[in-house]
């Protein structure tokens, strides 16, 4: 049976995708390296802005908003919640906290602070991607290639949440032709002690999901992200990160949009006028 099993394995292997095997000639982690550099640089580069839908399953009621990117930051407004319009008095609400935020120079840096650190944050634990794992080929559909990884012995985290990360299993797909990250995914497949449980643990079991989308040729972002992570706290405090959360529907708006001008286009959205409001 293995006799027959060698030719049929060489003769898949000869009909993957050209982009698949050409990434086949660098080593699973160096094309990983060369996706992550990639994504980085153009990361870097990007100063598109765009709006789009944000739907929220997780936490319970789920929220759908409209969200519009800014150079400013960005400005969202909420449009259902749990599948249903809102009412008069929730629409006036939201139109106010738009307002107030706006007008607000304090809320608005403390909100880009809070956003920098989130991407200084994903971008630092995305750098060690090539570093932290040890990744091997799996399988290719089209442009689209799928790695598996495990955690490298050899690697040493520097932060609480390099540490976490490095505790997954999982796996990336890559998109070989534009070198760009498509998906990934870890599971915790071992709890986690801080300071040997003193300052709580992580279960094991927890998973997180990153799922991304081309907007625009050479333009990609997430559409997908969901996470389950449970554990508890020093003084048995729970430990919820729970998110499952959707983007579609994006649309790109002009370059040097200003937070009034997001805030006008929020305002004639057809969701948040009914009645003609």
């Amino acid at each position: 049976m293995l006799r027959a099993f060698l030719p049929a394995l060489a003769l898949s292997a000869l009909a993957l995708p050209a982009a698949a095997a050409h990434a086949q000639t660098l080593s699973p982690n160096d094309l990983v390296r060369k996706v992550v550099d990639h994504e980085l640089t153009a990361d870097e580069q990007d100063h598109t802005l765009w709006m789009y839908r944000d739907v929220t399953n997780v936490p319970w009621p789920s929220r759908e908003k409209t969200v519009v990117e800014t150079h400013q930051g960005q400005l969202t407004c909420l449009e259902q919640i749990d599948g249903r319009p809102l009412t008069d008095d929730q629409r006036n609400a939201e139109r106010r906290r738009i307002q107030n935020f706006v007008a607000d120079a304090s809320a608005r840096r403390n909100a880009q602070q809070a956003s920098r650190s989130d991407d200084n944050q994903s971008t630092d634990l995305f750098s060690i991607l090539p570093d932290a794992f040890i990744f091997q080929y799996d399988t290719a559909q089209g442009d689209n290639r799928k790695l598996t990884f495990h955690p490298n012995p050899g690697f040493r985290s520097h932060s609480m949440e390099e540490y976490v990360f490095h505790k997954m299993d999982g796996y990336v797909i890559v998109n070989t032709k534009e070198d760009r990250l498509v998906e990934i995914a870890g599971t915790l497949t071992h709890g986690v002690e801080f300071f040997g449980g003193l300052l709580g643990h992580l279960d094991a079991g927890g998973t997180f999901d990153v799922r991304l989308t081309e907007v625009k040729p050479g333009i990609w972002k997430i559409a997908k992200l969901k996470v389950n992570m449970r554990g508890k706290a020093l003084f048995f405090k729970t430990i919820g990160d729970q998110e499952d959360e959707t983007h579609s529907d994006f649309r790109q708006v002009p370059d040097g949009t200003t937070l009034t001008q997001a805030e006008a286009m929020l305002m004639k959205h057809p969701a948040f006028r009914p009645n003609g409001f």
